[in-house]
């Protein structure tokens, strides 16, 4: 399994969750399937899924920077968080009709549709929670790999696996240091 790809999927799951508060969520129509009004997220229940997308990014950070298998214990549950704000909160709404008062007509039932942005509240949180569990597989030390590597690191594995790279090797010859690489 690739890290890296199950990091990148978990970060474009808290994209999706945060631009799924923005996106129409509901669209209020009359009885002749007229819109009358169109919902988002935030408007319905503030900015909370949003700053849920957000610590689940950050939870996957501190998880790749220090290899914390907790922190993406975290991320799952921020994941299930969304899921669970779906399904108790979002999903009742769906179908149910209600008065809304218009402007011109007065009070007139309004019927609940389900837009894209409800969908895409849901389908964040399951890339969350499906990308930390894939993530978890993962031991501490794959978990830090994912990340960029610097100078340090590569020394270090390195001096673990007891070899030097190719762009690192150097010969000693009659009394000269030269540096090989793989283009001589």
């Amino acid at each position: 399994m690739n890290g890296r790809l199950a990091a990148i999927t978990a970060l474009l799951g808290a994209l999706i969750v945060i631009i799924s508060q923005v996106v129409t969520a509901y669209s209020l129509e009359n009885e002749l399937g007229e819109v009358l009004e169109t919902v988002t997220l935030l408007s319905k229940h503030g900015a909370l899924t949003a700053i849920i997308g957000l610590a689940s990014a950050i939870a996957l950070v501190f998880a790749v920077a220090t290899g914390s298998r907790s922190a993406l214990i975290v991320m799952v549950g921020l994941g299930v968080a969304v899921i669970m704000i779906f399904l108790i909160v979002d999903v009742p709404d769906i179908g149910s009709t209600g008065m809304f008062n218009t402007p011109t007509a007065g009070n007139i039932d309004a019927t609940g549709k389900a837009e894209a942005g409800l969908w895409l509240e849901l389908i964040g949180g399951v890339i969350i929670v499906l990308a930390g569990l894939a993530l978890f597989s993962l031991d501490p030390d794959q978990l830090r790999s994912i990340g960029p590597q610097t100078a340090n690191d590569t020394g270090r594995e390195e001096r673990r696996s007891g070899r030097k790279s190719d762009s690192s090797r150097a010969s000693v010859s009659s009394g000269r240091i030269t540096r090989s690489s793989k283009e001589d």
